[in-house]
């Protein structure tokens, strides 16, 4: 029973095709809190940007539904791969051991 109340860790699981957000992640208010700011100024330009060349480049409003569709979670997702190799970093620093390169196929559990 008390196995249910322990908090996962960030690198219990791996990021799913190394890009992608992963839920439980995200779902925490802790992390929310902390990364909101990180992710207005990456999405409020982009969003900007992303409508002009809609606008000059004359693409059909599909287009418009579909990156609007995707790079919210790519920004999401790429957010969560820099905290990762962040606290990778600073574990190894904190154990001494030489820090990892975030495409090690090593770095993956299973």
């Amino acid at each position: 029973m008390p196995d249910l109340l322990v908090r996962r860790a960030l690198l219990d699981r791996p990021q799913r095709l190394g890009f992608l957000p992963t839920w439980w992640f995200w779902n925490d208010h802790e992390c929310q809190r902390l990364v909101r700011p990180l992710i207005t100024a990456i999405s409020l330009p982009l969003t900007a940007l992303l409508f002009f060349a809609m606008v000059q480049l004359q693409w059909p409003f599909w287009t418009l539904i579909a990156a609007a569709l995707v790079w919210p979670q790519l920004v999401c997702g790429l957010v969560e791969r820099h905290v990762r190799a962040e606290l990778r970093r600073a574990l190894a620093a904190a154990s001494g051991a030489p820090a990892p390169l975030p495409a090690d196929p090593r770095d993956q559990p299973g």
